[in-house]
């Protein structure tokens, strides 16, 4: 091979020198294209990449503006309806009394300190001899036992 040949085929084709420096327009133009690419690629790639996140419920809703009037009642009608229901499912003073009453009754002897405590031979009687209106759940959360 001869020197000649080889300088002439390097300055024919100087843009496949990868030594040879680029100039700061075409390294901006490049960047900016890769950035291009790759955002569009991430924003885009995202959306279809897992169906499930779909089905993902909204956790929050913004308050309605003052001029939302509408919307406004709407939030406190559903508000007052869901009060109403949370409200029946309480217990009366009378239940309350009542379930007192059958927790005292079917206490065990050694109490310590102030509290009184209850076996689960008890508690079955006690389940038992419950009306409807007090399930198994109000016993156990007005008795305590939920948290022993």
């Amino acid at each position: 091979m001869d020197w000649k040949d080889v300088l002439r085929r390097r300055l024919a084709s100087p843009n496949k020198d990868p030594k040879r420096k680029k100039s700061e327009q075409e390294l901006k133009d490049e960047e900016m294209d890769l950035f291009t690419k790759y955002y569009s690629e991430w924003k885009g790639g995202r959306k279809n990449t897992n169906e499930f996140y779909k089905t993902i419920p909204r956790f929050y809703y913004r308050l309605p503006a003052e001029d939302e009037v509408l919307l406004q009642k709407l939030r406190e009608e559903s508000r007052a309806v869901f009060l109403q229901r949370k409200s029946r499912e309480l217990l009366d003073n009378e239940e309350l009394q009542n379930l007192w009453f059958l927790l005292d009754k079917h206490q065990i002897p050694p109490m310590i300190g102030e509290e009184a405590m209850i076996n689960y031979e008890n508690f079955v009687k006690h389940k038992s001899l419950c009306t409807s209106e007090l399930s198994i759940d109000s016993v156990i959360l007005v008795s305590g036992l939920g948290t022993e």
